[in-house]
């Protein structure tokens, strides 16, 4: 059967028929719901069909932009390294006119190099004998020193030992007073001195004899056991 498409093609097929005219109203109401149906439906595709080409449309827009920004970078770009090249050929020129004064201007400051390096050798020589003689100088003042003070070690031992025998005769007691107050601070300092350290090796020896002592304590106790 072939579709129904108009209002006449309706009531003709109506007609032949023989339908009463409440259906023909409700077949034509049924095409435009048809009709008013495919027309949404076409909408519907025209809309996203747009929608499709709004994005395309603002994708070119962008890229447009993109390359138009691209194109003027690279135009800005050209422009620079053309004044490079132009700021560099003039340097060139400028070089070469002043590489030869440079050049003469080296070699002079180079033999002047030269001569204060010789200069400075034979400063360097000088000092390098100057600080032997001063070494062996500081050697004799250090064996010096130290000769005198292993006399003044001596003498202070030999005073100390003096007192010591002294204080051990009680006739000698006034003689001693008077004799350490006439020598003045420096036999009182050198009789505290000694003094201190005959009490710290004294101490020493006992601590060191404890020690022995406790050792063979313990290893008496560890035989027995």
């Amino acid at each position: 059967m072939a579709p129904v498409t108009t209002r006449d093609d309706a009531a003709k097929l109506v007609d032949s028929n023989s339908a009463p005219p409440e259906s023909v109203q409700g077949l034509e109401l049924s095409m435009l719901e048809d009709r008013f149906r495919r027309v949404l439906t076409e909408n519907d595709a025209l809309a996203k069909e747009l929608e499709i080409a709004n994005k395309e449309l603002f994708g070119l827009h962008q890229e447009e932009e993109e390359l138009t920004m691209t194109w003027k970078a690279s135009t800005a770009v050209t422009a620079r390294q053309k004044s490079t090249a132009q700021a560099i050929a003039k340097n060139v020129q400028v070089g070469k006119r002043t590489g030869t004064r440079k050049l003469i201007d080296t070699a002079q400051h180079l033999q002047e190099l030269h001569d204060v390096h010789r200069r400075l050798q034979s400063v360097n020589r000088q000092l390098s004998f100057a600080q032997e003689l001063q070494q062996e100088q500081l050697a004799t003042v250090e064996r010096k020193i130290a000769s005198r003070s292993t006399r003044a070690r001596k003498i202070e031992q030999a005073i100390y030992r003096l007192v010591v025998e002294a204080q051990a005769e009680s006739s000698l007691d006034r003689a001693l007073s008077v004799a350490v107050a006439h020598g003045g601070s420096l036999v009182r300092s050198v009789l505290a001195r000694e003094g201190q350290r005959e009490a710290l090796e004294i101490a020493t020896r006992e601590e060191a004899a404890r020690r022995e002592a406790a050792v063979v304590a313990d290893a008496d106790v560890a035989d027995e056991v």
